[in-house]
Order: structure tokens, then C-alpha cells, then sequence
């Protein structure tokens, strides 16, 4: 379990350093590795570089905004105005759109449990096994969760490819959770993990697999 409360930016940061952690280390590192040895090694760095960054893209923010306001009002409005007017209309617009997960690369669904028994061992499995045969990450959040791999915008979530995880997320029918995934298969994986949580008849084939 690790307890760092993780922005959407840091995480696409982590994923990526765990990709090549794992070239590095010649197998396959878990995300509380990858968390644990980036927060240790790089987050300072990395941090740093992200504010310069995000201070230059906010600059250039302002200055569109200048140059559109200016036009409006026939005249040159000033940079003070233009960053005052920008800071007070838009930038936390700007930061929760660079902030979030689908602007750093993650697909997201919402699944309702449909079968009786929530998420027990055999569903758990079928789920676990497919993430497994997908180029990518995939985790899943459920209010109130106890056990969790990390925390993100405070909230907690598991990866999927763990069995023992899932069952202890503690689900039941009726119980909606959230699924996030990263990498080149993403939204497939996404798409046939909703299908096999909402339709018994594809839990069952993929139980046959």
C-alpha cells in the first residue's frame, strides 16, 4: 500500500519510469516499486522541470489571451491586465484540463457489478487473466476501499492483474467502480473488461479461455 496522494501528471510520469525500470531491472516492477524509487530518485527533478514547464505554457496561455482581447477591444489591453483577466477567468480551467487523466494518456470507464455474488474468485479471476493478455495498465477504484497499490486525487485504486486485489476491493452487486488503464491497448482492454462485467454469458466464455 502506498499512501502518496498522486496527480494524473505524476502518475503518466511513474508509468513511464516504471517502463523503463523494468528494462533496467530485466523484469517486471509493480507500480508501488515504480512509485517508491521515482518519489526517491526523481520526483525532485522531475517537479522542478513540470513547474518550468507549466509556467512557460501558462505564459503563452496569457499571451494568446492578450493578442484575442486586444483584437476585441481595438486596442493593446497590457500584459498585466491580460494575466490578472486570464488568472481569474481561465487558469483553473487550464490546470484541471492538463491535470487530468484522459489529457495524460489514460482511458476511463464505469462498470456496475451485475452478477449476484459481486466480484467473488471465478469473475475476479476472468478479469485478472484478461488484463494480463493487454499492452497496458489497468486499475480500478470502488469508494471505501481499503487495500490499494496507490492513491490518486485521493482516491484509492488496485491493479487488476492481482486476484487476492480484487477480491479485496469487497464487491457487490449493484457496486459501481471505476476503471482506469495506460498503454498502447488501453481502450480495448477497457472494452472487453466491461463486457465481461456486465454480461454473464462473456464471463462465462472467458472462464472457458
Amino acid at each position: 500500500m502506498n499512501g502518496t496522494n498522486l496527480t494524473a501528471t505524476e502518475l503518466k510520469a511513474i508509468e513511464e519510469h516504471k517502463y523503463y525500470l523494468s528494462l533496467r531491472r530485466g523484469t517486471e516492477v509493480t507500480i508501488e516499486e515504480a512509485i517508491a524509487d521515482f518519489v526517491q530518485n526523481y520526483a525532485k527533478d522531475w517537479r522542478n522541470e513540470k513547474l518550468r514547464r507549466d509556467n512557460l505554457a501558462q505564459r503563452q496561455e496569457i499571451e494568446k489571451h492578450k493578442f484575442l482581447r486586444s483584437m476585441e477591444e481595438g486596442r493593446d489591453i497590457g500584459k498585466t491586465s491580460a494575466a490578472e483577466e486570464w488568472c481569474q477567468k481561465y487558469a483553473h480551467i487550464w490546470r484541471a484540463e492538463s491535470e487530468s487523466l484522459e489529457r495524460n494518456g489514460f482511458e476511463r470507464v464505469l462498470v456496475t457489478i451485475q452478477n449476484k455474488d459481486g466480484l467473488h474468485l471465478r469473475p475476479a479471476s476472468a478479469v485478472a487473466g484478461l488484463a494480463a493478455k493487454f499492452d497496458c495498465d489497468i486499475y480500478v477504484h470502488r469508494e471505501g476501499m481499503l487495500y490499494y497499490n496507490f492513491v490518486l486525487e485521493g482516491r484509492p485504486y488496485m491493479n487488476v492483474r492481482s486476484i487476492l486485489g480484487l477480491l479485496s476491493v469487497g464487491t457487490i452487486l449493484g457496486d459501481t467502480l471505476e476503471f482506469i488503464a495506460t498503454g498502447s491497448q488501453a481502450k480495448q482492454a477497457l472494452k472487453m473488461l466491461a463486457e465481461l462485467l456486465t454480461k454473464q454469458p462473456l464471463a462465462n466464455e472467458a472462464l472457458q479461455d
